[in-house]
């Protein structure tokens, strides 16, 4: 189904953000579409077509956009949202931490030079933990700034950031980006 001139910038906009938002959370088409009883290929038309392809109803986007933090207009749902970003896609996480709203962010550089996280609060109840590059960290600190505060961090602080990274319980997580942010 083609997509009529009047929900065309729309679907547009939800292709692009469920491209990002599915790429740094690492999550299939296949695991997306299993989910919420659709076609892979639906789903993936839809997203390469930049939103001009529509084989699948918008009652299924939006609920891919919600297992995928997103709102249907497109910004982050509140919550914790874990993020692993690639180089190219750091422009996106940027503008859609910017459309959302941004409050601030701080940056964990790790002690051996090979990553950085970043944490950022968007709003008062939506967080954004990133794992990223070394390039991708010094885009958001250069180019991008959004970072209020960069940490450069040793051995202790590395396995504390990646403990943190790999704790389970969301509220934790969020109260202790809160503790780190502040």
């Amino acid at each position: 189904m083609k997509v009529n001139k009047l929900n065309g910038g729309l679907c547009s906009k939800l292709a692009a953000r469920l491209s990002f938002a599915r790429s740094a959370k690492k999550v299939t088409f296949q695991r997306l579409a299993q989910a919420h009883g659709t076609q892979r290929s639906n789903l993936s038309a839809f997203v390469a077509s930049n939103g001009k392809v529509r084989n699948v109803s918008m009652e299924k986007i939006a609920m891919v956009m919600f297992d995928l933090g997103l709102l249907m207009d497109g910004l982050l749902a509140p919550g914790l949202h874990r993020w692993d970003i690639e180089d190219d896609r750091i422009s996106e996480m940027y503008t859609l931490l910017a459309d959302t709203g941004l409050e601030r962010a701080i940056l964990f550089e790790m002690s051996t030079g090979r990553g950085a996280f970043a944490a950022v609060q968007v709003a008062k109840n939506i967080f954004v933990f990133a794992r990223l590059s070394m390039y991708a960290a010094s885009e958001l600190v250069e180019n991008i700034g959004i970072v209020t505060n960069t940490v450069r961090l040793d051995r202790a602080g590395d396995s504390q950031i990646q403990a943190l990274w790999m704790t389970q319980n969301h509220r934790a997580v969020e109260q202790s980006l809160l503790e780190l942010i502040a």
